[in-house]
């Protein structure tokens, strides 16, 4: 609970409608969004592919049964 009263401005409850489409995409946000994800995405394959068997050889998890994340082995 508040301790006093709450105090509205006039415009306290209008909301800013909010912008077309076409509007969204010409913002210097989405802009930066999308040069920031062309750079993510322009990682050759043969690189990304080397960068997760490297991961995954020096996992702590590697070749450890009773790691964290692996599905218990029960007996049928």
């Amino acid at each position: 609970m508040a301790d006093g009263p709450i105090l509205q401005t006039p415009d306290a409850g209008a909301a800013e409608s909010p912008p077309s489409i076409n509007g969204f995409e010409d913002t210097g946000e989405f802009q930066h969004f999308k040069t920031v994800m062309r750079r993510v995405l322009a990682v050759p394959k043969a690189e990304l592919d080397r960068k997760v068997r490297q991961a995954k050889k020096r996992s702590p998890r590697s070749g450890n049964p009773n790691a964290p994340g692996r599905k218990a082995n029960k007996p049928a």
